[in-house]
């Protein structure tokens, strides 16, 4: 074999290798969706049967003796046997997504993989399909067999029905997006019967000369079908996915920057540096492993050093609201955050004015928190009970309180010099700062209350910030049910038309899907005999709470407490109560800390456990009883639209009968 033609050989076997490591990549990428979305699911398995043709066909060109091959190419044929089964089950899933469902075709799936083991079987214990190791430098292969023309017909066969099953769906599109991607797809979709199927058997001959134009053409093949599997993938990435294209493209990006491009990069420095590190007398293996440390560094240094011009070259995250997106939420404060700029403020405040203590409480709409102390002595541990309720009440700052005594700006507490910080509108009190005093009444100098005014400013201006900034969030957090369903709508009305356009988006609908129920269950229990996440709680607007509130009098609370009620209800087993056995732990925790009110600690006791172990325990107890309430909101609107359910399951039986 000439030395211009092991070269060639060698391109190949790189060229197989990106194949395999990217494959691999793609399958790993869509395993998140491979359960929930047909589509992924069955392009993930056209990759994986697709990879271990490649791989295989790769570890039989390197064996060093014949007989050592033989078992790699017969594996290679459970590739080869079952992608025109997993392209079949692609095409059909890219026809469905256009409502085109056909119970005829899926049918078909099954019978195709099934004829694919079958083929699997026949190549494993017998010489029927294919016979011995043909012995070919760089590419042995094995032998066709009498029913290798079976096999030819059947592979094409079912790749040229599949190839006409996407040609239906990119007729069926609905929008011209969709219409242009199902149209490159289907240009594309001939990549995996045109890199698996075994040409050489047509040969037939072992005489067969391997030249030059063999190998170019190999290679040229090689670069096709990668290119054609790039198309796929970057295409196929969009089905199913409830994100807009922009974050499916910026994901699909970044993975494949991170994970299949690194590792391609990584594997030709170790040919390039095994081949050449005598040249530089270094031993082999110091040579590959400084090498392969300093080419990770380097890829990784580069991704995150070029990250924005990238982004700009593919239209990454080039939109203009999702550049402020990002600038924001490069520059939230954080609880951690705005602790450490507290905390730093009080230190400056404690040595300008040298005293020991400082701390800043803020109004939260759970009621006053101490957010940071400087205090090396915990002075401030013992602050609770009637005192500590008196200073924090806003109506003792403006007089009403007589117990409260007033010096200039401060008011006077305890052992403390108390500052009330207002929003920078004046209008509205955020929080108290306060200070450990150092005489009876304060005796600032000027100097000094300047700074105490300006370091007191900075103070209210974090607090109100972060006041703003939760506002935002909760704004967001209100929204993302909504956001969520508009993009699963979006994202099947591309490919299905009306039919999802015309579905509307019920509000209870959103809320039980919503990935946070659970925790409106739990905030709602929370308060569960009054307060503003019981009162304000997004589950007032379940369908199921709206129709007992008729029954409570129009008084929404009592109906949801009504519900949740209900709800624990359903967790009770049926006999004797028992505070200690396995079957009543669930129920009794809901009834000691919701309904009774008890403390964690009196709970655990009541119940033999740690306090650890309780919350575990209440944690399940609540995904119960937010389970229950999903399942009577399911209930309430299935009664409440029985004429729209069968004319919904007439639809779709009509749909499929039509298919």
């Amino acid at each position: 074999m000439s030395s211009l033609n092991q070269l060639l050989a060698l391109v190949n076997d790189v060229l197989q290798a990106a194949i395999v490591i990217f494959g691999s990549a793609v399958a790993l990428f869509n395993l998140r969706h491979f359960i929930r979305d047909r589509v992924t699911r069955s392009f993930t398995n056209l990759v994986f049967f697709v990879v271990v043709v490649y791989l295989t066909e790769l570890m039989a060109s390197r064996t060093n003796i014949t007989v050592s091959s033989e078992p790699w190419l017969r594996l290679e044929w459970v590739g080869i046997a079952m992608v025109p089964a997993a392209q079949y089950h692609l095409s059909d899933a890219l026809l469905a997504t256009t409502g085109h469902v056909s119970h005829r075709r899926r049918l078909f799936v099954r019978v195709f993989y099934l004829v694919g083991l079958a083929f699997i079987a026949l190549v494993g214990f017998s010489d029927l399909v294919v016979g011995g190791v043909i012995d070919l430098p760089q590419a042995p292969h094995l032998r066709a067999g009498p029913l290798f023309a079976l096999f030819t017909l059947y592979f094409w066969f079912v790749s040229g029905v599949s190839i006409f099953n996407v040609w239906r769906a990119q007729q069926l599109s609905v929008t011209s997006t969709i219409r242009q991607r199902t149209r490159i797809i289907l240009a594309a979709f001939l990549a995996a019967p045109l890199g698996v199927f075994p040409y050489l058997l047509l040969s037939g001959s072992s005489n067969v000369q391997l030249s030059t134009a063999f190998w170019l053409v190999l290679i040229a093949g090689n670069i096709t079908v990668g290119g054609m599997f790039s198309f796929l993938t970057y295409y196929l990435a969009y089905f199913g996915a409830m994100s807009p294209d922009r974050v499916v493209r910026v994901r699909l990006f970044k993975f494949m920057a991170r994970v299949p491009m690194t590792a391609t990069i990584v594997l030709l420095v170790y040919i390039a540096v095994s081949r050449t590190s005598s040249l530089l007398g270094l031993p082999v293996e110091t040579a590959l492993a400084f090498a392969m440390v300093a080419t990770v560094m380097l890829v990784e240094w580069a991704i995150h050093a070029f990250k924005k011009p990238l982004e700009r070259l593919f239209h990454l995250n080039n939109d203009p609201d999702v550049r402020r997106i990002q600038e924001l939420s490069e520059r939230l404060l954080t609880t951690r955050d705005l602790h450490q700029f507290l905390e730093s403020v009080l230190i400056t405040i404690c040595e300008s004015l040298r005293i020991p203590t400082a701390f800043v409480a803020a109004f939260t709409p759970d009621g006053p928190k101490v957010e940071v102390v400087v205090d090396p002595k915990s002075e401030l541990d013992d602050i609770q009970g009637e005192s500590w309720r008196e200073l924090t009440q806003p109506t003792g700052y403006n007089g009403a309180n007589d117990n409260l005594e007033r010096v200039g700006e401060f008011v006077i507490w305890q052992s403390f010099w108390i500052r009330t910080l207002y929003t920078r509108q004046e209008d509205a009190l955020v929080g108290i700062l306060g200070i450990r005093a150092r005489s009876d009444a304060p005796d600032l100098s000027e100097e000094e209350e300047e700074i105490f005014e300006r370091l007191a400013r900075q103070v209210a201006n974090a607090l109100e910030d972060r006041i703003l900034q939760q506002e935002v969030f909760a704004a967001v957090e209100g929204l993302l049910p909504q956001i969520t369903a508009l993009q699963r709508q979006r994202s099947a009305a591309a490919f299905s038309g009306s039919t999802l356009l015309t579905t509307s988006l019920d509000e209870d609908e959103i809320i039980i899907n919503d990935p946070d129920f659970s925790t409106m269950v739990k905030d709602a229990l929370s308060h569960y005999w009054g307060g503003p996440k019981l009162t304000q709680s997004p589950l007032m607007r379940l369908r199921v709470v709206q129709e007992a509130v008729q029954e409570y009098r129009g008084n929404p609370t009592r109906a949801l407490r009504a519900i949740l009620e209900r709800a624990i209800e359903q967790q009770k087993p049926h006999g004797e109560r028992s505070m200690t056995t396995a079957e009543w732990i669930l129920y009794n925790i809901l009834e000691l800390k919701f309904i009774q009110g008890q403390r964690v600690r009196d709970v655990a006791r009541r119940l033999a456990m740690s306090e650890s172990d309780l919350y575990r325990k209440q944690r399940v107890a609540i995904e119960n009883v937010a389970r229950a309430v999903s399942n009577m909101e399911r209930q309430a609107t299935i009664a409440q639209r029985p004429a729209l359910s069968h004319l919904q399951q007439e639809s779709e039986e009509a749909s499929a009968n039509l298919s």
